[in-house]
């Protein structure tokens, strides 16, 4: 969830109820050396309660001293980034390419888990591809070393998001091991948690991509599997103004100019499946105006579902508003 899940969306996801959120991917060579844009990520997180971090690397060493810096930053626990499919990641070696290399994935789990106190968790893939399905080892050796959980999303890498994901597959991994194992992978509603489970065994979820479209879908799975009444999904009213809000937040803490570039993805994930967004999503997605991108919105909600919106008392974009999740 690269370039989704940064700080004000996962203070979005807060607001909306229980779930807990993860970082984006930090790559542990720039969290050491603070790089510029890095460094934005490592800032993001001195406030945050809960906040997990996930870290990315090749190099154990490196990937534990980077554990440590986020464990002195407050993380309340390490991610592991052994799942990401992206062609530039698995380029250096690092993300799912890690799968290909278990003596080196051991020594990861190894150096990390001697180098921190807070618990530490790896997020995988089910392999390289259909003729390395190594997930189930790579298990028993993050249980051997101490590990306190597994995330298995149910594909291949070479997979990337293509196709379904098999969460028959992740069972074997919950064979594997008696660390619990979440679930992942094309968790887009209550009925596809359920069956999930159903399938895989696992002990719970984890959500991504389907988080995006429907961010409450999280808290309303923290109750269902809870055995308590979802709450309802947000009518449009209520979306309109928790979308302006993340817009504004999002303005506020990358600038406008980037700002609006990071949140036009979220736009058109808020208006996915809704009719006759496509206009408004071209017109919030295509101007360099932060208040027309709001007009728009506000105006899609108003004509497809008869919301009067509340006048719009935001401050401007750039002033001090305070600025996930796999």
């Amino acid at each position: 969830m690269s370039g989704v899940t940064d700080r004000p969306f996962r203070d979005y996801i807060r607001s909306l109820g229980q779930g807990q959120v993860v970082t984006e991917m930090i790559a542990s060579e720039a969290a050491i050396r603070e790089i510029k844009d890095s460094r934005k990520l490592n800032q993001a997180i001195d406030d945050e309660p809960g906040i997990i971090v996930q870290l990315a690397g090749t190099e154990p060493a490196l990937i534990a001293e980077a554990a440590r810096m986020m464990e002195g930053r407050g993380a309340h626990a390490i991610d592991l980034n052994f799942g990401c499919p992206a062609r530039k990641v698995v380029h250096k070696a690092s993300g799912s390419a890690l799968m290909r290399d278990e003596t080196l994935c051991r020594a990861i789990f190894e150096t990390v888990r001697k180098a921190i106190s807070v618990p530490l968790t790896v997020k995988m893939r089910l392999g390289w591809d259909d003729d390395s399905f190594n997930a189930p080892k790579l298990a028993r050796l993050a249980e051997r070393a101490g590990l306190d959980g597994i995330t298995v999303h149910g594909r291949t890498r070479c997979q990337f998001y293509k196709g379904q994901a098999d969460w028959t597959r992740v069972g074997a991994v919950v064979d594997a091991t008696s660390l619990p194992v979440l679930v992942n992978g094309d968790i887009c509603s209550l009925e596809d948690a359920d069956r999930a489970l159903a399938c895989s065994g696992a002990a719970g979820v984890m959500i991504g991509r389907g988080a995006q479209d429907r961010p409450w879908l999280i808290d309303q799975a923290v109750d269902h599997l809870a055995g308590r009444a979802p709450r309802a999904a947000p009518d449009a009213g209520a979306r309109c103004e928790q979308l302006s809000a993340l817009i504004e937040g999002m303005l506020s803490y990358h600038g406008t100019a980037h700002g609006l570039r990071q949140v036009r993805k979220h736009v058109s994930s808020a208006l996915v499946g809704m009719d006759g967004a496509a206009a408004f999503r071209k017109a919030a997605n295509t101007t360099d105006d932060p208040a027309q991108m709001l007009a728009s919105i506000r105006a899609f909600f108003c004509e497809a579902e008869g919301v009067v919106a509340a006048p719009d008392t935001t401050p401007a974009p750039g002033s001090a508003l305070l600025a996930v999740a796999a």
